[in-house]
């Protein structure tokens, strides 16, 4: 998409695929949630890529790493899996899952 998400008409789809977005724009990513949730259609659902840090903050440290590094270049951060879960139960979405790769990225399937 061309426009900013954020301002931008959204239009109605069976899953939005959010990568390296949420974790970039801690003020702003409820409300974007909140715009993917009415905009998704019945059953269908998000999945987010990011890097998911483990519940006490503490590793992975590569993702450590890209948390220091959003934080001294947008004021962002790494989440946590409940961190995630917070916002996107509070957007609306349900039946939660999360795919841990392995790599420099996880997933979190969301459905409406």
């Amino acid at each position: 998409m061309k426009d900013d998400f954020f301002i931008g008409e959204l239009p109605e789809g069976d899953l939005y695929i959010v990568g390296w977005i949420i974790h970039a724009w801690k003020e702003k990513c409820l409300q974007l949630l909140h715009k993917l949730y009415t905009k998704c259609k019945p059953g269908g659902g998000i999945l987010i890529v990011e890097a998911m840090l483990n519940e006490n903050r503490r590793g992975p440290v590569t993702f450590q790493l890209l948390s220091l590094n959003m934080l001294v270049q947008t004021e962002g951060m790494e989440c946590t899996q409940s961190e995630y879960f917070r916002l996107l139960n509070s957007a609306g979405f349900k039946d939660l899952q999360v795919h841990r790769m392995g790599k420099c990225y996880d997933s979190i399937l969301g459905i409406k």
